[in-house]
């Protein structure tokens, strides 16, 4: 009977009071739907790699590398000979698999080829991970080193609605494999991406490199005892390394497979965070914003308290106590709360497609999802009772008697708390104002800076087992299409480029020194076609006799401690290959901006490595390029699909995590900002109509319009600059943490804030003004006739 006498009583109250109702419902909808889009997004991250059986049983084998000079690097590849020892060594261990590297090769049945992504492992592979079997031996799916198994996807492409079992397909030209299992497509949440699982044995054998004890050219993967000490067989495994191999420096440890997307940042050999911390930042965001809505709710009802004053005396007279009238108004919040809420689910499902597009997700949105419905209802509740509990307690402490012996404006205290919820409201809209700024400018920063090398109108094309038997033949013709400037062979991707060693050596090296060197593997046409400078000596020129001589940038010329008339001719030594030093380039930017610019040695070659790089001319039409270039392509390469990507697009992927949190704080703060403005709406629409005849009055002794809204406009006036004032340290302390992570940032300039309060406080007048122009318009006869 409460609940459908609350349910009258409120909808009562939204048809009696509509622009609070409009505001209020308006902000609670604005403030959920942000709220459920947070939860939906936390949600997906929190879940990647989450929905294997054995998850709590389930490791990553990780290597902690420690160098002479005490620096401790930590990464996921570790020695092909791990895993055997292991299965010896450490009876813990219930089952253990080990992968190469994923890559991108050439799947072919008859005239069908793509190029697809997979990894070698073995049968084990399936049986420690959930990517469940359609077809095939779930105990054994890779039988032998002939067999390869492949996912739903690849297996329509491939063979259409035929049966795939027993097929031969081949890989890179070179392996035949028959096709001994089918698996389900792998989750878009799951870290390890695949299209086929072929068998590692074959892998291995290819590559004789990853013998050794001191390579590490896997990923190994294994599921413990749940009843095993970890701390224990990491002791186990580290002593299993020294015992196998003397020399190393390299301490291997397990780390739970599923903590490694969102706390994947390694320093010092210690975990320090990663993806997580955006999940906690957003978290945090959401919950700022749903404040922000239960701020206007809990203001306008305190504000408008004496439009409902006598009717909370005339419950209690008629015999209602105080912890029910609470119930009552606690009950009509949560019913503004539902109804926030299914406008918020309406406003989800059609803006989820716009969403997943900012945040790079396929999230979708299953209304009968235990976990989101319990959610979503959470959230509903959190809100409805936050946004009610102070006017629910404000309103039932009226006294029946004194409020039909007074003046009931006399007893409406609370300004001072509406006052202070504004400046909260505004202060925060302050802070993520500026924090999207901010972060608009870093971006922008980054999109602009010269990174030392041209990354406009160059393509990149990805070689292949074709392209590497006609090296030459494939570059002169691409040479002679007029739309190409030039071409070059490089070894990988050049804006962060993935090989390291301190295996560097140089005469007068301190030998304790272990300065991480990159190299990156090119031909003579990659530094011209890239732009980058000479500072010293000459380009490769394609000789033979280059595969002993190194070019070298500025910054490994000034940790050698080599001068610059001294640097060409000297003797240099990379992994034991001693050589000499031909050239010198000025630095550009071999690693993410976050980082700084590293020493860096180009090794020559001519086809070990992974790209072309080809300048289109500037004022070529990209159409008619793409058409030749295809053409030749094909010409040399007929079995693989002709794919490409532009240097630029590629340049954006680095930045995409900074790229979404500011997609997505610049959407933040529009919210902030039209909550805070519903909020400042209803209030002066509230004040406009409670000082209605004083402004009447005022208008009759001869005060102006102007006047008037000046004086209403003051008190909101006063109120954004508080908040500005407040907001500004906040926000520039959080933007100071934000571009520290970065060791090439721009600044943070006092044009920021101003930009930040001038816009809000536009805005702010803009709503105020809006209702302090109607009230002050207002014919003073019609405000007064009743005095």
């Amino acid at each position: 009977m409460m609940i459908l006498h609350a349910l009258r009583t409120a909808f009562r109250n939204l048809l009696r009071h509509k622009t609070n109702a409009i505001v209020n419902i308006l902000s609670l909808t604005i403030g959920l739907t942000s709220g459920i889009f947070i939860f939906l997004w936390v949600l997906d991250e929190l879940g990647y790699d989450k929905f294997h059986v054995h998850d709590k049983s389930l490791y990553q084998v990780m290597i902690n590398q420690t160098f002479p000079d005490g620096q401790i690097h930590t990464y996921g590849a570790t020695p092909s000979k791990l895993k055997e020892a292991v299965r010896s060594d450490i009876p813990e261990v219930e089952n253990i698999t080990q992968t190469n590297m994923s890559s991108t090769l050439l799947v072919q049945f008859e005239e069908v080829s793509f190029q697809e992504e997979g990894i070698y492992s073995d049968s084990e592979f399936f049986q420690i991970f959930d990517f469940p079997l359609l077809h095939g031996n779930p105990s054994n799916p890779l039988p032998d080193n002939n067999s390869i198994a492949i996912s739903q996807k690849l297996a329509n492409k491939l063979f259409k609605n035929a049966d795939p079992i027993g097929k031969t397909l081949q890989v890179e030209q070179a392996q035949e494999f028959m096709v001994s299992a089918v698996f389900a497509d792998v989750p878009t949440n799951s870290r390890i991406q695949f299209e086929f699982v072929a068998p590692f044995e074959v892998y291995s054998q290819e590559n004789p490199w990853m013998q050794g004890w001191q390579t590490g050219g896997t990923n190994t993967f294994l599921k413990l005892d749940p009843k095993a000490s970890l701390p224990t067989v990491n002791q186990k495994l580290e002593s299993l390394i020294k015992r196998n191999c003397a020399e190393c420096t390299t301490s291997p440890f397990l780390y739970s497979f599923s903590k490694l997307y969102l706390n994947g940042k390694f320093e010092g050999g210690k975990n320090v965070g990663g993806r997580i911390e955006q999940v906690i930042l957003f978290s945090i965001v959401a919950g700022i914003i749903l404040l922000m809505a239960c701020i206007n709710f809990m203001n306008l009802a305190t504000a408008s308290a004496a439009s409902r004053s006598k009717e909370v005396s005339v419950r209690k007279i008629i015999g209602a106590n105080r912890p029910d009238l609470v119930l009552h108004f606690m009950l009509e919040s949560l019913i503004l709360a539902s109804i926030g809420l299914l406008f918020a689910i309406f406003l989800v499902s059609t803006l989820l497609p716009f969403f997943n597009t900012i945040t790079s997700k396929s999230i979708q949105l299953n209304m009968f999802d235990p976990i989101f419905l319990g959610g979503a209802i959470v959230i509903t509740l959190v809100c409805g009772l936050l946004a009610g509990i102070y006017p629910a307690v404000f309103l039932s402490s009226f006294k029946p008697l004194t409020i039909f012996q007074r003046n009931v404006r006399s007893l409406l205290t609370g300004s001072g708390l509406r006052k202070t919820l504004v400046v909260i409201q505004f202060a925060s809209a302050v802070v993520l104002m500026v924090g999207s700024i901010i972060i608009y400018q870093q971006i922008k920063y980054i999109t602009n800076k010269d990174l030392g090398f041209v990354k406009s109108q160059v393509l990149v094309i990805d070689q292949n087992k074709d392209l590497i038997a006609n090296t030459a033949p494939f570059r002169n013709a691409m040479l002679q299409l007029s739309n190409v400037e030039n071409i070059g062979f490089g070894g990988n991707n050049i804006f962060v480029i993935p090989i390291t060693t301190t295996e560097i050596d140089w005469q007068g090296k301190d030998k304790d020194a272990s300065i991480h060197f990159k190299l990156f593997r090119s031909d003579e046409g990659f530094i011209p076609t890239m732009g980058i400078e000479m500072l010293q000596g000459r380009n490769f020129i394609g000789d033979k006799q280059d595969s002993l001589h190194y070019i070298i940038n500025r910054k490994a010329m000034e940790v050698m401690g080599i001068s610059e008339h001294e640097v060409i001719g000297s003797e240099l030594g990379v992994w034991g290959n001693l050589g000499r030093i031909v050239g010198v380039t000025e630095d550009f930017h071999n690693d993410n901006l976050k980082v700084g610019i590293e020493p860096l040695v180009f090794l020559y070659s001519e086809n070990l490595g992974a790209h072309y790089f080809v300048k289109l001319n500037q004022s070529s039409s990209i159409s008619e390029s793409l058409a030749g270039i295809e053409k030749v392509f094909k010409t040399y390469s007929p079995d693989y699909p002709f794919e490409f990507t532009f240097l630029d697009e590629l340049f954006e992927r680095q930045y995409i995590s900074d790229l979404v949190l500011g997609k997505l704080s610049m959407s933040f703060m529009v919210i902030s900002i039209l909550i805070s403005c519903l909020g400042l709406f209803g209030l002066a629409t509230f004040t406009a109509a409670r000082r209605i005849k004083e402004l009447g009055i005022r208008k009759l002794m001869g005060a102006t319009s102007f006047n008037l809204v000046l004086m209403l406009c003051g008190d909101f006036t006063k109120l954004v600059l508080i908040s500005i004032l407040i907001g500004s340290p906040i926000a520039w302390y959080l933007a100071k943490e934000y571009l520290s992570g970065f060791a090439f940032h721009g600044g943070i300039s006092s044009g920021t804030f101003l930009l930040a309060a001038l816009g809000l406080m536009t805005v702010a007048l803009s709503t105020v003004g809006f209702q302090s122009l109607k009230a002050a318009l207002a014919n003073p006869a019609k405000s007064l006739k009743s005095e």
